[in-house]
């Protein structure tokens, strides 16, 4: 009896353990009550300091954490104001000759994320490195400021000081935009700056003003900077530890595309003086195949920005139990076909509107979208204001639609009218070809697929099924999507005349640089290739009014729109509503009020249940 009790309570403990090992493979792992894990489908590249070496949504967003106190802020209804958190007064002058010197004075008790004070010589110090031929050395780029005084001199390298920004006092600075450049519709954005620690970036260096403009002193070379900024384990690009925004980098594993923030404690708050409340954050790439698993078990908190169809319905579908939340915004950006205009076949924009005549434009929306986004015809997204104002002007401004007859009429006008041989175009006898110089090229385009990307692989079927049948052939080749990003912002050399990918604005949307004419801004500014005198006035003239003058704007913005559509830089696809799946343990998280997550959060706290 008792080897029987004792046999029946060796069976009740197994079936104990296995129960027990069955419940504890179906819950959710327990959860850091500190910590919020945040999926992206985009991976990070690691530009977490500045747009010159590439600009994908993910390293936006880690920016927005790392680096804040700007002098001018954006507000969550879209207007921008002086940010008081950080400026004590700003007061403006105008010369005879129309000159605009703004000269700002800054609070005393700013500090970086180590304690360090903040002072106006980092803000001088980023006027003069992003300006600097030793950051185009490294780059192949500088941000053009080419609105204040001096700019040109100090970009060449022919003065080593910036005339057009002074350095008055610790905490004092000014900044002299040109009569020429005025009115501007984002007026206050030419001296929008943040503050850089240039004791980290240039060892041993000062900020100085003798008299004539600012300048950096010290060991400012091209040498210096490739360390203490390209450095892959500890330069400031990817792994930049002096910061000033909400929170701070502790630990960024490029293998893992994972970084993982605290909160900085020194961090005033934004212009609304609002500080973050949740403790530590985790950024790592999700894919949209594991998304909802990922959420049910507890490895992931909130996934921003889920654009695809059938996750967004899946994550829907997941809020019935009250545990989770969808919030759905529309989206300040679209999805495109990029183009390698710089290459023979698609620098013709003849050819580029034929491509725009082989393309189905319902499909997105239906198959890839599920309804959750529709057609755009321009280069804009549904969120923003201006799309929303002119959405029946920007319906009627071009015909494109699948029309292969229409495609094949417009490559006639093009020049593919050859057989390999010179002789007329027969079908029968293979690709159209068109005569360059001495030589018959053929119309074979390549396009880049990047991993996992059911939208690239819709339009690449689109694509290359209505090229085979009016001459034409696609080649598809397959590519992380890090390096795709480097062939588009052509830090290496572009091996693909198509690439399908998204594309966000920002809050001030001046596609000047976007479209500047002229080698010297062929990367990561114009990224198309296209090199158009027209297109790029017309992008300058967007923003050339007084600052409120919102009609202006809106009809110079339509302008663009239009020639935009004729000349097709890119062809646009569509624009959807992004949603945003998380955890109800995330409270006051609204990230259809702010610009990226990265904001929304500053607002948000954790309550784990």
């Amino acid at each position: 009896m008792k080897r029987l009790i004792a046999v029946l309570a060796a069976v009740v403990m197994l079936l104990v353990n296995i129960v027990s090992l069955s419940v504890a493979e179906t819950m959710p792992e327990q959860r850091d009550p500190n910590t919020l894990i945040i999926g992206h489908t985009t991976m990070m590249n690691g530009n977490f300091f500045s747009e010159l070496w590439g600009n994908n949504t993910a390293d936006i967003d880690v920016r927005s954490l790392l680096h804040e106190y700007p002098l001018i802020a954006w507000t969550d209804n879209g207007d921008y104001q002086v940010n008081g958190t950080v400026v004590r007064t700003l007061e403006t002058t105008t010369s005879d000759n129309g000159d605009r010197t703004y000269t700002v004075s800054l609070r005393t008790d700013l500090k970086y994320c180590d304690g360090s004070d903040i002072t106006a010589k980092d803000y001088v110090f980023n006027f003069l490195l992003m300006s600097s031929p030793q950051i185009r050395e490294l780059s192949g780029l500088s941000i053009t400021k080419d609105y204040i005084q001096g700019f040109a001199e100090y970009n060449a390298g022919d003065k080593p000081f910036f005339s057009g920004v002074r350095l008055m006092d610790d905490f004092t600075f000014s900044v002299l935009v040109t009569a020429e450049n005025l009115p501007y519709y984002f007026e206050l954005s030419f001296i929008n700056n943040f503050p850089l620690p240039y004791k980290v970036l240039i060892p041993g260096s000062d900020i100085v003003d003798d008299g004539e403009g600012a300048f950096i002193s010290g060991e400012f070379t091209a040498e210096t900077l490739q360390d203490t900024l390209l450095n892959p384990q500890t330069g400031y690009l990817s792994h930049p530890a002096v910061t000033s925004g909400p929170y701070r980098l502790v630990n960024y594993d490029s293998a893992k595309r994972q970084a993982e923030f605290e909160l900085n404690t020194y961090y005033k708050g934004n212009y609304e003086e609002q500080v973050p409340s949740i403790p530590k954050i985790i950024f790592r790439e999700i894919k949209n195949e594991n998304i909802i698993t990922e959420l049910n078990e507890g490895t992931v908190d909130l996934v921003n920005k889920v654009s695809e169809g059938r996750v967004i319905n899946a994550g829907i579908e997941l809020t019935a139990n009250g545990d989770f939340v969808a919030t759905p915004y529309p989206r300040s950006g679209a999805g495109f076909l990029a183009v390698a205009a710089e290459h023979e076949i698609t620098s013709s924009v003849t050819l580029r509107q034929a491509l725009a005549y082989t393309l189905d434009y319902e499909v997105l929306p239906r198959d890839f979208l599920l309804g959750h986004g529709e057609r755009v015809y321009g280069y804009y997204g549904l969120g923003q204001w201006m799309a929303a104002e002119m959405k029946e002007r920007l319906e009627r401004m071009q015909p494109y639609k699948l029309d292969l007859n229409k495609a094949t009429e417009l490559l006639q006008q093009d020049g593919w009218i050859y057989n390999l041989d010179g002789s007329p175009y027969d079908s029968n006898v293979g690709l159209r070809h068109k005569q360059v110089n001495d030589v018959f090229i053929p119309l074979s385009l390549v396009m880049a697929v990047t991993e996992s990307n059911i939208a690239a692989d819709l339009v690449a079927e689109m694509l290359g099924n209505s090229l085979a049948q009016i001459g034409g052939e696609l080649n598809t080749v397959r590519m992380p999507l890090d390096q795709a990003l480097r062939q588009y912002y052509r830090q290496e050399e572009r091996q693909f005349d198509l690439l399908f990918l998204g594309s966000n604005f920002t809050h001030l949307f001046d596609p000047t640089d976007t479209y500047l004419v002229g080698d010297q801004y062929q990367g990561t500014m114009n990224t198309s290739g296209v090199q158009d005198e027209k297109l790029a006035q017309l992008a300058r003239n967007i923003t050339r009014d007084q600052p409120g003058n919102r009609n202006a704007y809106l009809q110079r913005w339509m302008e663009f729109q239009e020639y935009w559509s004729e000349v097709l830089p890119m062809i646009p696809l569509y624009s959807n509503t992004y949603c945003d799946l998380f955890t109800s343990d995330l409270v006051g998280y609204f990230p259809q009020f702010y610009w990226n997550w990265g904001t929304a959060i500053l607002y948000a706290g954790l309550i784990r249940q």
